[in-house]
């Protein structure tokens, strides 16, 4: 279901792409190749014992020499990207996990549309190198804020991929228009600030599900708006989840402990089987298979009066 070795990695450099987004790039001590990746892939990153972080390559996929990395510093977060900006200078060794992919680049597809914005366009770097290499039909939109820098303007600028820089998106993106002119078979991969996917995916709502791809920045706590009771089977113990609270507050509330290393649903250290009940999915690390078994409870809730897990 999801990557869970971790190995040393080394950073060799760091370099500010705007005042608050930093691209890190990571080897291995020895030098040695790392395992391969396709383009949509993330890696998970061990900031210290408290903190794991998932993020997006957007290195190169044919460079196996190293990898790299995109974070931005979130003074309203939890605290990872504070930590990993302090502490992260060259020489500094990380614990990285081998790469997952679940924002693949689709086989099928006679064009790719690549729409993303801030630290949202790490993904489709990666993106971009592969369907250049593959010599496959691509357009980058990127949605930049006037106010300020946006992360790899220098390098798209100079890159000769097919970038369309949309200055103001909340006005002037019209992604209606620009499907209408690309084959009906295109594919849309979206990145970026919760408003900016939404009003891409409003855009794209005609599109067929299997040519819609997106990736959040994180999973989404799920607060439900009605109480429900969540039984713990292995334990048999009875908790109230209240209106407005969630699965995980209820648990560390009540003592329980559970692995919620990157609190994102993407590292899959909080998944837990689920026995009846209906679950309300917010992870990115389960397919829909393993749904039907199991949920990431950083992320989940519940439809139903009653949920069972596994604990």
């Amino acid at each position: 279901m999801f990557s869970t070795e971790f190995y040393p990695l080394c950073i060799t450099s760091r370099d500010m792409l705007t005042p608050d987004v930093m691209r890190l790039r990571l080897q291995r001590p020895d030098g040695t190749m790392l395992p391969a990746f396709r383009a949509g892939a993330h890696v998970q990153i061990q900031i210290n014992e408290q903190y794991r972080r998932a993020y997006s390559l957007c290195s190169d996929p044919a460079q196996r020499g190293h990898y790299e990395v995109a974070v931005k510093l979130e003074l309203d977060g939890r605290g990872g990207s504070q930590i990993l900006h302090q502490m992260a200078q060259p020489g500094v060794e990380l614990a990285v996990s081998t790469p997952s992919n679940l924002f693949a680049l689709a086989s099928d597809a006679a064009h790719h549309l690549l729409v993303g914005g801030g630290v949202g366009l790490t993904p489709l770097i990666a993106m971009a190198y592969e369907l250049s290499a593959r010599q496959q039909p691509f357009t980058f939109v990127v949605a930049a804020s006037s106010r300020g820098a946006w992360p790899f303007a220098a390098q798209l600028n100079t890159s000769g991929w097919p970038v369309d820089v949309v200055q103001s998106p909340r006005e002037q993106l019209d992604l209606p228009t620009r499907l209408a002119a690309l084959p009906a078979s295109t594919h849309v991969y979206c990145c970026g600030p919760e408003g900016l996917m939404a009003r891409v995916r409003d855009q794209c709502a005609l599109l067929p599900a299997v040519q819609w791809h997106e990736e959040a920045f994180s999973g989404s706590e799920v607060r439900v708006e009605s109480g429900f009771q969540l039984y713990l089977s292995e334990s048999d113990l009875m908790l109230e989840v209240s209106a407005g609270s969630s699965i995980i507050a209820a648990l560390r509330q009540a003592g329980v402990q559970v692995d919620t290393a990157c609190e994102q649903g993407i590292c899959g250290s909080c998944v837990v089987p689920w026995r009846d009940g209906e679950p309300v999915h917010g992870d990115q690390c389960l397919d829909e298979e393993d749904r039907c078994e199991y949920m990431a409870v950083c992320c989940g809730g519940c439809r139903s009066p009653r949920l069972t897990l596994a604990l």
